[in-house]
């Protein structure tokens, strides 16, 4: 089969990476490992993305690009799915003007990937009627460093910006735990403190190398669809501490602990504590059941798995458009 995985032209400077494209690079990988031909086209302007694609026969069209919707509903050839990583999705209130706008177009879409059930029915809810299925984001553990022990400190990775609260989790957390903030600097709030310190910005590579020194992952952020950094941090072995919001597929586990995306913003003495023991908790833990974490997320989240959904779905949704 020939496929198409589209991205939306994001082309960031080296070390940056981006885990959309993180996710679109593993997918090739492994269907390329089981037959199939495939082609990232990774270009901001739509319309010459549509040309390329009307004019060379692919089987099967996957746009990651959520601004190129409308515009693919409009003019391109055959039928395609959409899948939507944008973190406020469920938060409608916290969506910008262009997000609103793209919005609308996707119900005119021939097919949704949602990347978990939560997403699959907000679709639904809202009045979706086109073909839709779920496929979880997946990772390449082989790819991840793993080490069996680690150094009893909490990593924070990401963009730091507003919607990941990063500014909020270093303020309360100061002084109590170490924390490595880890990314690109996206808010001008953000202030690092005696045991918060900014370590700048990773490679991929490095990020694959360097996670398994940590005991933990934090990521409380107020909005997110299915985060890539908690399957990243779990294939390196950490206990991870997330907001609601980052925790979609994830299972109860004693290595996972979930909190309310508004744990930061609502900030009594007493949530502040919640979140220091959390973290504490999840470290201490992680002397014991690493190995555990690594197994936990090769079992549920490795694309040598996932992939076979992922071939499902291609095949159903060109047997319903046939």
């Amino acid at each position: 089969m020939k496929i198409a995985l589209v991205a939306w032209g994001y082309i960031p400077e080296p070390p940056l990476s981006h885990s959309v494209l993180t996710v679109i690079n593993g997918y090739k990988n492994f269907l390329e490992k089981i037959g199939h031909q495939v082609d990232i086209i990774n270009e901001k302007n739509v319309n010459e993305v549509i040309e390329y694609i009307n004019n060379n026969n692919y089987d099967f069209v996957h746009l990651h690009a959520y601004s190129f919707v409308n515009e693919f509903n409009l003019h391109l050839k055959q039928k395609y799915c959409f899948t939507c990583h944008d973190g406020y999705l469920f938060k409608t209130d916290k969506w910008n003007e262009e997000f609103r706008q793209a919005y609308q177009h996707y119900f005119n879409a021939p097919g949704i990937i949602a990347l978990s059930h939560l997403t699959k029915d907000f679709f639904l809810k809202a009045g979706y009627s086109g073909y839709i299925s779920v496929q979880m984001n997946g990772i390449d553990t082989q790819k991840v460093n793993f080490q069996s022990k680690g150094n009893n400190k909490t990593i924070c990775l990401g963009w730091i910006q507003p919607r990941k609260q990063q500014k909020l989790l270093a303020k309360i957390i100061d002084g109590k735990i170490a924390v490595d903030f880890v990314g690109p600097l996206d808010d001008p709030d953000f202030v690092e403190g005696i045991t918060t310190k900014h370590l700048g910005v990773w490679s991929l590579e490095q990020v694959y190398h360097r996670l398994t020194d940590y005991s933990c992952l934090v990521l409380i952020s107020e909005g997110e669809v299915a985060p890539l950094v908690v399957l990243e941090a779990m294939a390196a072995g950490l206990c991870i501490v997330v907001s609601e919001s980052a925790s979609a597929n994830l299972h109860n586990k004693q290595f996972i602990r979930v909190l309310p995306d508004d744990i930061l913003t609502n900030t009594t003495a007493e949530s502040q504590k919640i979140v220091t023991n959390a973290i504490s908790e999840m470290i201490e833990k992680n002397q014991h059941c690493r190995p555990e974490i690594v197994e936990y997320v090769r079992e549920n989240f490795d694309l040598s798995r996932l992939i076979y959904n992922y071939n499902d779905i291609m095949r159903e949704f060109i047997n319903v458009h046939s």
